[in-house]
């Protein structure tokens, strides 16, 4: 948990108490602090206390050792005034507080339960238009494992900035024109045998995948055939003759000149080939819809690389022509990024005119903000990406473009899985859909042990949600630079570090609601143990861990600490009666409850998991 400071509280709770300790520590200061030039931490566990301020910034003014400035401010706050502040101590250069437990209860709980859904929003980011660019697939292929990591960390995103009063858009750039997708139109031609995919009993987006993988295991063996007609061993040739042979192939290979001249065809618009490029994106649209419904995944825009392929060109022949962009001796259009940036320079123009992908992304930046009036423009694009997103970044502020300032990359590591589980029928690359599916039924496996009166329909709901959980919390818990090794067993476990887990601990909470049957909360929590006392602090903190997630694009910030929650929670309900206590402990510990489910739910909801009442 980062420093608490003015800039970084978020809460009405947190507000108030910050607010009242800062005041505090202010006037106890000699005049050297105004209140809002406090910056309190949390206190070391070991230390018994909740807050700790740093004397170091107090040395010139006082013109004393940052010790002796501790232990008088200390002997300042013996008696402080308000009922939040209960007492101060000296710990070397730290004063540590601790505050007034039932006065900060108070206000937690009825924060909490006042805000309801909306506890840990705030509207610090009101004004602020949004869009998240994510997923981004080709029409030659499903969804893969990538595609997941991508999805669930974009969505967290948009989701945590959305929470900030952000007004926020999602969209994708569908990669549908191409080499590629003229490979699976081939394909559909030499093998396909006129049939749908629904005439095959195959997904959509299979259905098509399929076909690209017999194009490109067809021209391995048309490969493999020709340099034994050419006498060439390619083991022998080091990698700059080989990528010549390769080159050799590409132009004699028949698959090849079928693909190019297929591509040639579309690009004049044929209309027999753009009525098959049509039909077979159809198939792929609707396979891709299937599996985003079943992760909950939305898009407010689709962008069509088809539609936009061609525009940019207008936008760097002017920058040319002003100077900005220069011509390269092959003719090329250059934009010098090593005079400004200390970056490789770009070439965003061919020497024939024609555009690459960065001439694409130039257009398409400037469409998405022309088109919703945008502030920030984040790219959820992989770390393979960086340099590429740090040039187009620079070309864009090189072009003078007033909103290239508001561009982010939101940058990830890749996933595995263990070598050997669920391998996709595709190929080498894992599928969203065996992904899910495997899932699902280990998580049915894990619910017929635990619930084996569920009925099919029931186990079958449960288990996607608790699978989709695992996935989800397993690809957020870690800081998104971190490369994944995804171990689908251990991210279903009950227990540690899980989805799953967070999701038993919501079901906990309303089974002790239920329990409870009719209550009604105290005006004046009476809450004095530690383990209580984790609980009320831990919920204290969740609106500012909520915006530190969403400053930082860091949904791990957020997940890390609901785990540190349910942990908490597990122990003080182990060890601490709720049901069975006294009143009006019992009404104080069933509201602490409450709010400790309502927390965990805003959280999980955030990071796109399903919280669930009953497991």
């Amino acid at each position: 948990m980062k420093a608490l400071s003015p800039e970084s509280i978020v809460g009405e709770a947190l507000e108030s108490v910050y607010r009242e300790v800062a005041a505090a520590i202010a006037a106890a200061s000699r005049g050297a602090l105004e209140p809002e030039q406090v910056v309190l931490v949390p206190a070391p566990a070991h230390t018994g206390c909740d807050l700790a301020f740093q004397c170091f910034k107090l040395a010139r003014a006082w013109r004393q050792a940052p010790p002796a400035i501790a232990a008088e401010m200390a002997t300042r706050l013996a008696a402080p005034e308000g009922d939040l502040l209960a007492s101060a101590e000296a710990a070397g250069p730290y004063l540590n507080l601790r505050l007034d437990r039932d006065a900060v209860a108070a206000r937690v709980l009825a924060a909490t339960a006042a805000a309801g859904d909306e506890y840990g929003h705030s509207r610090r980011q009101q004004g602020e238009v949004v869009m998240m660019e994510y997923v981004s697939p080709n029409t030659n292929k499903p969804l893969h494992l990538g595609h997941l990591r991508n999805a669930v960390l974009g969505r967290a995103v948009i989701r945590l900035i959305a929470a900030q009063g952000a007004r926020t858009y999602t969209s994708d750039i569908i990669n549908d024109r191409g080499i590629h997708i003229a490979k699976s139109m081939v394909a559909y031609q030499r093998w396909g045998e006129g049939k749908t995919p629904q005439e095959a009993g195959i997904k959509g987006d299979h259905f098509v995948g399929r076909l690209y993988v017999r194009f490109s295991r067809a021209l391995d063996d048309e490969r493999r055939a020709w340099l034994e007609r050419q006498g060439i061993d390619p083991s022998t040739l080091d990698e700059r003759a080989r990528k010549k042979v390769e080159e050799r192939f590409q132009q004699a290979s028949e698959l090849m000149g079928e693909a190019r001249d297929l591509l040639r065809r579309w690009e004049d618009e044929d209309p027999e080939v753009r009525a098959l490029w049509r039909r077979m994106n159809r198939w792929v649209y609707d396979g891709f819809e299937e599996t985003y419904r079943k992760l909950g995944i939305t898009f407010d825009k689709h962008y069509y690389e088809s539609e936009i392929y061609q525009g940019g060109k207008e936008i760097i022949l002017e920058a040319l022509e002003k100077g900005i962009f220069e011509r390269a001796p092959n003719g090329a259009v250059v934009a010098p990024l090593s005079k400004h940036f200390k970056l490789q320079d770009k070439t965003v123009l061919r020497a024939d005119g024609t555009g690459l992908y960065v001439t694409q992304d130039i257009n398409l930046a400037a469409i998405k903000f022309r088109d919703f009036g945008l502030t920030r423009s984040i790219y959820c694009i992989g770390s393979e990406q960086d340099y590429y997103m740090k040039q187009l970044f620079a070309i864009l502020k090189l072009l003078g473009f007033p909103w290239a300032e508001g561009l982010h990359h939101l940058s990830y590591g890749m996933v595995y899985l263990p070598e050997g589980k669920m391998k996709s029928r595709e190929g080498r690359v894992v599928d969203a859909d065996d992904l899910i599916a495997g899932m699902s039924e280990l998580a049915e496996e894990a619910l017929r042990e635990r619930h084996g009166e569920l009925d099919d329909e029931e186990r079958e709901r449960r288990a996607l949600a608790i699978a989709l959980a695992a996935m989800t919390f397993h690809f957020l818990v870690v800081g998104r630079d971190t490369e994944i090794h995804f171990d689908p067993a251990s991210s279903l476990a009950f227990e540690g570090k899980t989805g799953p887990y967070l999701q038993y601990a919501t079901a906990r909470v309303a089974s002790i609601l239920r329990k409870a049957g009719d209550w009604q909360p105290p005006v004046s929590p009476v809450l004095h143990d530690d383990l209580e006392w984790r609980l009320v602090f831990a919920l204290l903190l969740f609106p500012t861990v909520v915006a530190d997630a969403a400053d930082s694009l860091d949904p791990s910030r957020l997940a890390n600490h609901l785990v540190d929650l349910a942990q908490s929670f597990s122990t003080f309900y182990h060890d601490l009666p709720v049901l069975a206590a006294e009143e009006p402990l019992r009404a104080s510990r069933l509201a602490l409850v409450q709010a400790v489910g309502q927390t965990l739910k805003n959280g999980l909801r955030l990071l796109g998991i399903e919280p669930l009442e009953v497991m």
